[in-house]
């Protein structure tokens, strides 16, 4: 046999052994319909069962939080206990910040000369009106000794009320804050300690002045 003869031989094997195809095994074909008769029924099972995802659950809690929403007994109880326990919460630390400006010895100093500034400006607010009212001004003549009287109380009255207001704001004000700040810091167990010690010492004064009257009377 020639090399020519020999290298056709090979070519045509080779053709005939591309233009077979794979045969379709048993057990593929098996598994196709398994895998064709499995598909509908996960499909109509994932149709039938309903979920709630975490989306909607928020959601649904929103829309029951909403100012037109209806809500349940236990929402409004539990809405109502947060607002009174607030406003307790409030109300002990205003105490508490009352008594720790009325304990500052330099917010007490500056509390007196405020009180009287603005004492004098109410008294002669009223003085001016006593004299309106008793001594009516006639033809808008404000040059007879009422009216001049009326008009200087008045302006007095302005100038200690205006001064009375920008004292509180200089002097008073920054100690108001500084105690507001210290407040903050601290805990509800300090206060109670602080009230607590406040509280011995007003008994310590009555003990004192009870003291001091029995004294008087022997």
């Amino acid at each position: 046999m020639s090399l020519r003869d020999t290298i056709e031989g090979a070519r045509a094997e080779a053709s005939q052994l591309s233009g077979k195809t794979e045969p379709e095994t048993p057990a593929k074909k098996g598994a196709q319909r398994g895998s064709a008769a499995n598909a509908k029924p996960a499909r109509e099972k994932a149709a039938s069962v309903r979920t709630v995802s975490k989306d909607g659950k928020k959601a649904a809690a929103m829309a029951s939080s909403l100012p037109g929403a209806k809500k349940t007994k236990e929402q409004k109880e539990a809405e109502r206990a947060e607002r009174r326990k607030q406003r307790e919460e409030e109300d002990y630390r205003n105490q508490a910040f009352q008594l720790m400006l009325a304990q500052n010895p330099d917010y007490k100093k500056t509390e007196r000369l405020w009180w009287v500034l603005l004492g004098i400006g109410f008294v002669a607010t009223l003085v001016s009106l006593v004299i309106t009212f008793v001594f009516p001004v006639k033809d808008g003549n404000y040059g007879s000794t009422s009216g001049v009287v009326s008009i200087a109380c008045l302006i007095l009255a302005y100038v200690f009320i205006v001064a009375s207001f920008v004292f509180d704001w200089v002097k008073r004000r920054p100690i108001r804050k500084d105690v507001e700040k210290k407040m903050a810091g601290m805990s509800n167990k300090k206060l109670a300690e602080l009230f607590a010690k406040e509280r011995k010492a007003e008994l310590e004064r009555n003990a004192a002045k009870e003291a001091a009257k029995a004294a008087k009377k022997k």
